[in-house]
């Protein structure tokens, strides 16, 4: 099978979009490979539960993907794919506006937590603090760097006493949208009080929080953020100030 943003490429199986050969290559990697599989399920039943808010969460991610593209001079593909969704979307939900392509105003809420989610700032500690010790570590790193974040989880699991595994846990479920469960992940590392990550922790709890539309208690955890003093203060100020516009 070619190489592909394996998310990129279940959705388009998942909306009917594969050609002949691309649909034989998934079908086959389908029979042969059960985390694949497992994937691709797991994909399915996110897009078939999808409630109406996480429709108008589509509908806000993919207008800043426009506004990205349209920096780097793809406007085409995205304006098709927008146009799209926007159609589904008015068709599903009965009652959506076209404010995705002109939204002139403040930022939503998960615009914000796109704009902010940048577990990279992370990785170097990550790996210092652990990764001699822990080669799980380093393999559910390199998982999530390769998008493979169901992986990187599974990795992760069994290391329940591990902070970094469940900050990198976090990332991973974000990565995913699962953000109840990132949540949970966050808070056990902020709860344990004896680490390197809390920090990072705290501001992503916050994100998840922001990506829920939950602005009281993302606020709430942003103010401690400002007030303990961290190296994310000034991220932390920036953000509220944005939910405040």
């Amino acid at each position: 099978m070619k190489t592909y943003n394996k998310t990129e490429y279940i959705e388009r199986y998942l909306d009917g979009q594969l050609k002949d050969g691309e649909l034989w290559e998934f079908r086959v990697e389908l029979e042969k490979n059960p985390e694949f599989a497992k994937q691709v399920k797991l994909q399915k039943e996110i897009n078939e539960t999808l409630s109406d808010t996480n429709k108008l969460r589509l509908r806000k991610q993919l207008n800043t993907t426009y506004k990205r593209t349209q920096r780097l001079q793809v406007v085409y593909q995205w304006k098709y794919q927008i146009a799209a969704a926007v159609t589904i979307l008015m068709l599903i939900g009965g009652g959506l506006t076209l404010d995705i392509i002109g939204n002139g105003g403040s930022m939503d809420n998960y615009t914000i937590y796109q704009e902010n989610f940048n577990p990279d700032n992370s990785l170097f500690t990550v790996r210092a603090a652990s990764s001699i010790q822990n080669a799980d570590i380093e393999n559910a790193i390199d998982a999530y760097n390769n998008e493979d974040y169901l992986k990187a989880i599974k990795i992760l699991a069994p290391q329940s006493n591990n902070m970094a595994a469940k900050l990198y846990s976090g990332f991973s479920f974000m990565k995913l949208s699962d953000f109840d469960n990132a949540i949970n992940n966050f808070q056990v590392v902020i709860n344990d009080n004896n680490n390197l990550f809390i920090d990072q922790a705290e501001f992503n709890l916050a994100l998840c929080y922001l990506a829920q539309d939950n602005t009281k208690e993302a606020t709430k955890i942003l103010n401690n953020i400002i007030n303990k003093e961290t190296v994310y203060k000034k991220k932390a100020k920036d953000i509220i100030n944005n939910i405040e516009e």
